[in-house]
């Protein structure tokens, strides 16, 4: 199948020779740069507008021109268009709301009630309510939402309409896989010890109560450290048993999968099945040669297209499953690609 991939900025389509279009489990607005064949007067665009990526007509970004960059010499000119989701406003503009705080709220109440920009929120996941949320003055809707949502042991990014997404493990699985010698094209990896510990302590406090467990609550989870290498992390709001050994081993699972990633680039934008490749879907990767037989994660994906002999391709940046709050791969993978699996411990005197 060859893929088009289609600008459209007001309404006007938008005409370039090449683009490469970026999106993340961890990462809250997709974005998109082209470079835009423009013979008519002035500028292509402007910034701000509205505008959309499809590719052969499904629907990959809803959102809006950032920046419109121009240069030329005495004969040629040149204009590149860098596009954001709408979610970028999650990320940029501050919560207008009268009172600033809600009572007795789930994380769909704090959603539905800080999005005052009207951006759309979906939550995925049941959170138990929390007696009060008060937001930072001048904080942004990400900002308030991702508190609630690491603390759940969930992910917040953006979708095709330019809504916020949050889930919890992985959304899907692709089909086929990553084998070297059948599409893989290019793969690097890096296994670092930076983010390597030994143990992760959650602390924090609880309103309820008078005993230890209640005002020096602490939830503990391995890490994947040889030698004695502590991380502690104090709990913003309210902190139970659940939330602390739950947020524990969330952190400990993350801080694994931060510095162990590989990046692996297959030709077109699709998996075997004719899905275009996406951030929090599950992938088989075979590479005997960077030490990967397993299941892994989709941290982020890039897809590139150049009408100039370049070619459309994709890098997958992938992670094991646990680093995203999935479940143990299994795999046959070499040493050194694990993450922390014990269920965490909550002190309880």
């Amino acid at each position: 199948m060859l893929d088009i991939i289609t600008l459209t900025v007001g309404g006007r389509p938008m005409p370039h020779v090449s683009c490469t279009l970026e999106a993340g489990a961890e990462q809250a607005a997709r974005t998109g740069g082209f470079d835009v064949a423009w013979n008519g007067p002035g500028l292509p665009c402007r910034e701000d507008e509205a505008c959309t990526v499809e590719i052969n007509g499904a629907l990959w970004l809803t959102g809006y021109v950032r920046d419109v960059n121009a240069s030329h010499d005495d004969s040629t000119r040149m204009y590149s268009v860098a596009i954001a989701s709408r979610t970028v406003d999650a990320t940029e503009c501050s919560i207008d709301h009268p009172e600033g705080s809600l009572e007795n709220c789930t994380l769909k109440d704090i959603a539905g009630a800080f999005d005052t920009a009207g951006i759309g929120v979906d939550v995925m996941i049941d959170t138990a309510k929390k007696a009060l949320h008060q937001i930072v003055p001048g904080e942004t809707l990400f900002s308030t939402l991702e508190r609630d949502a690491r603390a759940a042991g969930a992910l917040i990014y953006d979708t095709p309409q330019g809504r916020l997404k949050i889930i919890e493990g992985p959304e899907g699985r692709h089909q086929g896989g990553l084998v070297l010698g059948v599409n893989i094209k290019r793969a690097s990896s890096t296994l670092s010890g930076r983010f390597n510990y030994s143990e992760v302590k959650v602390r924090g406090q609880s309103s309820v109560g008078v005993t230890g467990a209640a005002t020096r609550p602490e939830a503990e989870a391995r890490g994947t450290a040889d030698r004695k290498r502590t991380l502690i992390i104090y709990h913003e709001g309210e902190l139970t048993s659940d939330r602390a050994k739950k947020r524990a081993g969330w952190e400990a699972r993350r801080a694994a999968g931060r510095a162990k990633t590989a990046s692996i680039t297959v030709p077109g934008l699709r998996d075997a099945g004719g899905t275009i490749w996406s951030p929090n879907f599950l992938v088989p990767v075979r590479d005997a040669w960077i030490g990967l037989s397993q299941d892994m994660i989709i941290a982020s994906v890039s897809l590139t297209q150049d009408a100039n002999g370049g070619g459309t391709e994709a890098v997958l940046t992938v992670k094991d499953p646990r680093a995203l709050g999935g479940d143990n791969p299994r795999g046959e993978s070499a040493e050194g690609w694990d993450a922390p699996e014990d269920e965490p411990t909550f002190r309880e005197d």
